[in-house]
């Protein structure tokens, strides 16, 4: 999913990570534009990366994706800051819809992307 992502994004400078770990410990160390981040990921969770990252800095944009999407993981998500929620399968299309309004409005303003 990783490498999709990456190759998916290839407009943009993207900064790939192995887990949640590494993804907090780079948040530390610079600023992003915008996190993405799965729910289900070695060592740390993508539920503490998006707190992480709201935390280091409020005004972080952060998509959340999962293939364990239902309505608490959802809302779990917008709760935690998020500002949009891929399920799994998403299109390409979806994908770079959400990246670009998130990039350019502050995300779907709190409202799950199916």
């Amino acid at each position: 999913m990783r490498d999709f992502l990456v190759e998916v994004l290839e407009n943009y400078s993207v900064t790939a990570v192995a887990d949640g770990s590494e993804a907090i410990e780079k948040m530390e160390s610079q600023k992003f534009d915008l996190v993405i981040t799965d729910l289900k990921m070695p060592v740390v969770s993508g539920e503490e990366v998006v707190r992480k990252a709201i935390e280091l800095d409020p005004t972080y944009k952060v998509i959340v994706i999962s293939g364990y999407s239902t309505l608490f993981t959802v809302s779990q998500s917008i709760e935690n800051g998020a500002c949009a929620f891929l399920s799994k399968p998403f299109s390409i299309d979806q994908l770079r819809s959400e990246v670009t309004k998130s990039l350019e409005t502050g995300g779907s303003h709190n409202q799950p992307a199916s």
